[in-house]
């Protein structure tokens, strides 16, 4: 069945409108730390910035097979995608441009310097234990990308007793996995973590049948079924030396191999590589060092049923020093970045290397009820120049639990490699004296944190201009030629209901090009997400809502201006504490078969069932 926007509207209007009796969480997640919005740690509630935080708790409660399905509906988040699991995904943060949203993986960068993107469907959501989400201009902070925000993603380390866990599930669209750890601390100060394993998932054509065949795009031989496979390795080595110094090594490693539609390429291996090592102590009692030297690589193949195609290797070196000074009402940030990124490729590109040097400041004050921030960045790319960045945010606290917010910032883009260098004589040319993209944004927001419940509401709006297109004239170069502009309302809540835990989030926003009035492709007016779950004795139980209104697309097959509709996926969840360490997951997706599109055209999965075991010695 589809479901149009009435659905959302209703959906979420109910999952907004539940009676709250105030009651103290286990763990309040407005007392949550997160180092994201300044890379220093805060809390939640005194954050000058909309944030989002998922724990480990989260994510194994969620029943999502991979980080775009957790992703799905949360505050400002917006995902795109072309199939089922492992299939090409893109993530939104307020309406931006997919480029425009920075991932770091336990704080570096892991992404296509050709795409200009992150491939998250291929991140294991297995070997993730935490995720923060900025929503909103951070590039003060962080650079080129973070014009919509940034997702900063913490993989899973040993702490605590050495101890393994195991987990298994089966299910329908050919869902297999099975992933297994061991971690904790040695003698000595060393801490251990190896993680690993395989996930697969389809049992479907990623394009829906209707639209196979279309010339020139797909073939008949695209009624097959498109399946996945993507198999990890995660180690991370640490030791602590006394109580202010400690060092440590990792790695982490995916490779996806993966099927899909198309009369040019049908069938993807890529691999995700990062290698780190970092020292960091704390020379006195109120500074704190950090030196991190680290490589990520994106290796992407494509092939046409077995004949080599497109290849893509992406390396990115970095060093990164960050530092910060803590004093009684302020504190001072400042760091240096350097990154060396080079590409390889069987296609022509004019220039295949180029290098990045940041160095970045900040400022925090906190007296009595006033807060404010102050944080300026300059990046010199070797192929562009260089470009500064700012934002500035002040916080009032109404009351103990009340806290408003206002900011503005500036951000920028930097042209990707496709943009720049890459060419197809003599029908296209790339465009080597592109300048960046560039952005400015204000919000202002509130926080509520009190009897276990913590509100965010958030007014935004942003311009970005400069935006990197075809030339619509010659349709032979990319230039800088459009404007985009968005302003909306985000919500969310966390809390309780009745004794149950209960969160809750909608978006309402206008992305649109400033100078069509068009709304921009993927993006709906309004989305969002509400999850209710609780325990009675050993079972446990969870449902959620993920809902959007319709948004406009690019028809699949011809290439015109079409809608994709909205939709409402109901999710359901039930799990059986067997012993201490054995615990049964039991998982209904797409309870209600919706059938639905988040790329015009492209299949996604219909109702399914899996099981999980899962064994965590205790």
């Amino acid at each position: 069945m589809r479901y149009q926007e009435n659905a959302l509207a209703t959906a979420l209007a109910l999952a907004f409108s539940f009676p709250v009796h105030a009651q103290d969480l286990p763990v309040f997640i407005g007392d949550e730390i997160v180092v994201t919005p300044t890379r220093t740690p805060q809390k939640l509630s005194e954050s000058l910035a909309a944030t989002t935080v998922l724990t480990s708790k989260d994510i194994d409660a969620s029943g999502a097979m991979d980080l775009p399905t957790l992703l799905q509906g949360l505050a400002g988040v917006e995902i795109s995608r072309t199939g089922g699991f492992g299939s090409q995904s893109a993530i939104r943060l307020r309406g931006a441009e997919a480029d425009h949203t920075l991932i770091l993986v336990d704080g570096l960068r892991m992404s296509s310097v050709s795409a200009g993107t992150t491939a998250i469907e291929h991140l294991p959501l297995a070997e993730i234990e935490r995720i923060e989400i900025v929503r909103g201009n951070v590039s003060s902070a962080y650079g080129s990308e973070a014009i919509g925000g940034v997702v900063r993603i913490f993989t899973r380390k040993g702490s605590g007793p050495i101890s393994p866990r195991i987990e298994a599930g089966a299910g329908t669209h050919k869902n297999r996995q099975i992933n297994a750890s061991v971690g904790g601390e040695l003698p000595s100060g060393f801490s251990l973590y190896l993680g690993a394993g395989q996930t697969r998932g389809g049992g479907f054509s990623a394009v829906k049948k209707q639209f196979i065949p279309a010339p020139s795009v797909f073939s008949p031989a695209d009624m097959d079924d498109d399946d996945s496979r993507n198999t990890h390795l995660n180690f991370q080595l640490r030791q602590r030396i006394g109580d202010h110094f400690n060092w440590g090594i990792s790695t982490l490693q995916t490779r996806a191999d993966v099927e899909y539609d198309g009369s040019v390429s049908n069938h993807a291996d890529q691999q995700l590589n990062q290698y780190s090592a970092f020292a960091e102590g704390s020379p006195t009692s109120a500074w704190t060092t950090r030196l991190t030297l680290a490589r990520s690589q994106d290796n992407l193949d494509n092939d046409l049923n077995g004949v080599p195609g497109d290849r893509y290797d992406t390396r990115i070196n970095q060093i990164h020093w960050e530092n910060t000074l803590r004093f009684n009402e302020h504190s001072i940030r400042f760091g240096l970045e350097a990154q060396h990124q080079k590409l390889k490729s069987n296609q022509v590109f004019s220039q295949t290397s180029r290098k990045a040097l940041s160095a970045y400041a900040g400022w925090g004050l906190k007296l009595d009820a006033h807060g404010l921030d102050i944080g300026a960045r300059y990046d010199d790319y070797s192929d562009f120049g260089g470009h500064a960045t700012g934002r500035v945010a002040y916080g009032y606290q109404f009351t103990p639990a009340l806290k408003g917010f206002a900011a503005m910032a500036s951000a920028f883009k930097a042209p990707t490699f496709n943009d720049l260098y890459l060419d197809f004589p003599p029908f296209y040319f790339s465009n080597p004296n592109l300048d960046p993209e560039r952005s400015k944004n204000a919000e202002l927001g509130l926080n509520y944190a009190a009897g276990g419940q913590f509100i965010q509401a958030t007014l935004f709006a942003g311009r970005a201009r400069d935006m990197i297109v075809v030339d619509p004239i010659t349709f032979a170069t990319t230039v800088n030629l459009d404007k985009s502009r968005n302003h909306g309302l985000e919500l969310s809540w966390s809390g309780k209901v009745a004794g149950m835990d209960a969160r809750a989030a909608l978006t309402f926003q206008n992305p649109e090009d400033a100078q069509t009035g068009l709304s921009l492709l993927r993006r709906a007016q309004r989305f969002g997400s509400a999850a209710l779950s609780g325990r009675i004795g050993k079972i446990g139980w969870r449902t959620e809502l993920n809902a959007s209104g319709a948004h406009p697309d690019v028809h699949v097959s011809n290439f015109t201006r079409t809608k994709a509709p909205g939709y409402a996926v109901l999710n359901l969840s039930a799990e059986y504490l067997i012993s201490n360490d054995w615990k049964l997951t039991g998982h209904v997706l797409n309870a209600l078969d919706a059938d639905y599109s988040l790329v015009h055209g492209y299949a996604t999965p219909g109702r399914g069932f899996r099981l999980e075991l899962v064994y965590t010695s205790k």
